[in-house]
């Protein structure tokens, strides 16, 4: 795949001169002219928020089952969201994808610092800030590559992920260099190394929710483990972020209904944010009340008990079937794409319930519950039955997770491959009932036909 330098050099410029009006007056006008140089200069580019933390993919969410749209008004969406809500074989249609363009944006940032860095001697004096943003640099090239594999590629599997596609793997920051397509198996594993460099070198300690952490590295390797059903290792990383803090806030107290979008701004008063990101709009899936584009599927919806708060703070309820998605994380009109303490909690009460640790999987899910519901209506659960309680934080997973970054749409994928934990889900279009099956080649998305033309590398069969 190959990149248009003059549209990166014109954001990398922009940023950082916004930044640092003082060192960049002088603007650049060719490749050579742009030099990087210090700590400071790569730290400013992992700086830019509006590049590394604000357009993470969401457009799997549209094709789940957490939401509808009415079949009178699936026409008049966007040629994309509309292909990607009944799952059309053609989602582009020959334009280009947000997701695809940004999050290798995104990557080439990280490969810059990444490349550039290490001509840089690292000192005593500099110890710190060297590892920092190394390891940023290693996490942002992380969960990019992590959420396009779950879009582009199929779910991992042990025994074929040596032989699926996998991503062009793009580790330089020359962005003429031609890239084919790994495999599987080496995607995940470029995803882990530098998952697991970025939890090595970045520290606990930042109070900027935009720059990842040690605890956000290791919510993150949980994620990646969860994707390869690998729950060992996705409960050690669990246990090793909640170690660094594991407080959850009270439903009761943090979210009020009179805020626009529920939650508080994310620099402040959500003490679960442990790494922020937002995703790119969709106006199928983004917290709105515009209730003639989508809407939450009721049979979601009525899995809330009355007294379970998430009913109010997440939704709001027009009528019985007329339910909007409202409350979201980012305290904007925003899906949250980042890493929160729920999200460690649940991933924790998973692989235990997988491994057979009962007791250990009910005592997160009733800790996590008992922040959500009304104040005193809350009935612990139990069960000695590992089936139960697995169906159990599965159902209070998606509950929590609805339109969090590609969440439902990652564990359809991983979850289908289980025929017990299966589903199928079925659409309205044009009056004929459709159906997305388990582990149709409709939950691959097809790769961009410019970046086939471009690079010549193979597409998805769909």
């Amino acid at each position: 795949m190959r990149f248009t330098w003059f549209g990166i050099l014109f954001i990398v410029i922009l940023q950082l001169a916004c930044k640092k009006a003082n060192d960049w007056l002088n603007v650049p006008r060719t490749k050579q002219d742009v030099v990087f140089s210090t700590l400071k200069d790569y730290q400013a580019l992992l700086n830019n928020t509006s590049i590394l933390n604000a357009a993470l993919p969401t457009i799997g969410l549209i094709g789940c089952d957490n939401l509808i749209v009415l079949d009178k008004n699936i026409q008049s969406l966007p040629v994309i969201e509309r292909n990607s809500y009944v799952w059309n074989k053609d989602i582009f249609e020959g334009r280009n994808s947000v997701e695809y363009s940004t999050s290798y944006l995104a990557i080439n940032y990280a490969n810059v610092v990444l490349d550039g860095i290490e001509k840089i001697e690292r000192s005593s004096s500099n110890y710190h800030e060297f590892n920092s943003i190394k390891g940023q640099a290693h996490f942002f090239r992380a969960i990019y590559y992590l959420e396009l594999a779950s879009l582009f590629c199929k779910p991992f599997y042990d025994q074929t992920a040596s032989e699926d596609k996998g991503l062009c793997l793009r580790k330089s920051p020359d962005i003429n260099e031609i890239v084919k397509r790994s495999s599987l198996a080496e995607t995940y594993k470029l995803i882990l190394e530098d998952a697991r460099l970025s939890a090595d070198l970045l520290t606990s300690a930042n109070n900027v929710k935009t720059q990842p952490t040690k605890k956000a590295a290791y919510l993150l390797l949980a994620r990646i483990y969860l994707n390869m059903s690998n729950f060992e290792n996705a409960k050690k990383y669990t246990d090793s972020c909640l170690l660094l803090g594991n407080s959850l806030i009270d439903f009761n107290i943090v979210p009020r209904e009179s805020l626009p979008y529920r939650f508080p701004d994310f620099k402040g008063g959500n003490d679960e944010i442990i790494f922020y990101a937002q995703g790119n709009l969709y106006q199928t899936i983004y917290p709105s009340e515009n209730t003639a584009v989508s809407l939450v599927d009721t049979l979601l919806y009525r899995q809330y008990e009355l007294t379970d708060l998430r009913r109010k703070v997440f939704y709001r309820e027009f009528d019985s079937i007329t339910i909007k998605f409202k409350g979201s994380y980012t305290g904007v009109a925003s899906n949250f794409c980042g890493l929160a303490t729920n999200e460690a909690y649940i991933i924790r009460a998973e692989c235990n319930a997988r491994m057979g640790n009962l007791p250990d999987a009910i005592k997160d899910i009733n800790d996590l519950l008992r922040k959500r519901y009304q104040r005193g209506t809350y009935v612990d659960f139990w069960s000695d039955n590992q089936d139960v309680v697995l169906r159990k934080v599965l159902l209070e997973r998606r509950k929590e997770l609805p339109f969090t970054g590609l969440i439902r749409w990652q564990d359809l994928r991983r979850l289908n491959l289980d025929p017990s934990l299966a589903t199928s889900i079925f659409r309205y279009n044009k009056g004929v009932l459709i159906e997305l099956k388990p582990n149709d080649s409709k939950y691959v998305y097809p790769i961009p036909q410019n970046e086939i033309n471009l690079a010549g590398i193979e597409q998805n069969i769909r």
